[in-house]
């Protein structure tokens, strides 16, 4: 679904050349700094002075116009503005186009709760939630359809363990569902678990591209993250990460 070739921009990305097929959860990891934020800006078509190829089934990214892009691709940024003054089912209403808000996606959101709630009333892991509720309901018809493509950029931050697990399984079953989703954080973890591609950045370039994080050594994911890397192999077969700081 989504092929990049050669991505460079001035001072975020270097020669970034890699590829989404339909049914991938990819996760794109690295240090602050390193691109990932940027890659999935040029991804959705919100990065300019960009040069070289970014195709979206099999099209030139910048033959779509915003409004087709918008029926099929979605961004979740860092940051996004409060709505002062609605609640969380009124700032939902626009993107549910009349029709009720999905009971999967509520409850693997775990939103239904609040859904009358002012929005400024809400902690920020409560916010994060809606904000990804929102994004996604922008594409559903698409995502149903398994031909959407979903960009999150940090999704988990804020997020309690519970609601994590609970946005990472419902991402890995839209997946399976055929969508392409791409997500950037930083939890090793969660990666391990959940991710069937993980993109490593580094200063700006794709330093490798991946099944999982097992294929590379600890030495090799501590030169990459900057940071000792230790891993340990679970009873289930899964590794677990531990980071730390050299004793002094």
């Amino acid at each position: 679904m989504l092929k990049i070739e050669a991505l460079t921009v001035k001072g975020r990305l270097v020669n970034i050349t890699c590829q989404a097929q339909a049914g991938q959860f990819v996760h794109v990891m690295g240090n602050n700094g390193s691109g990932k934020s940027s890659l999935l800006h040029a991804a959705a078509g919100l990065l300019a002075g960009q040069s070289g190829l970014i195709q979206l089934l099999g099209q030139n990214l910048s033959q779509f116009s915003p409004g087709q892009l918008a029926k099929f691709r979605c961004l979740q940024e860092q940051h996004h503005p409060l709505v002062f003054g609605l609640t969380v089912a009124e700032a939902l209403d626009f993107f549910t186009r009349g029709q009720r808000l999905p009971s999967d996606l509520v409850n693997a959101l775990d939103i239904a709760e609040f859904l009358q709630r002012p929005m400024q009333s809400l902690s920020g892991g409560e916010h994060k939630r809606v904000e990804i509720a929102r994004v996604l309901l922008q594409v559903w018809p698409a995502l149903q359809a398994g031909n959407a493509l979903i960009l999150l950029d940090e999704p988990t931050q804020g997020l309690d363990f519970k609601h994590q697990h609970a946005l990472f399984r419902q991402l890995q079953m839209f997946a399976e569902g055929g969508n392409v989703v791409i997500v950037s954080h930083h939890d090793l973890n969660l990666c391990q678990r959940y991710a069937n591609v993980v993109w490593l950045m580094d200063k700006g370039r794709l330093v490798a591209s991946l099944p999982a994080l097992d294929a590379l050594s600890d030495s090799q994911l501590s030169q990459i993250f900057s940071c000792p890397i230790q891993s340990f192999a679970h009873a289930h077969g899964h590794k677990i990460f531990q980071t730390y700081l050299e004793d002094r």
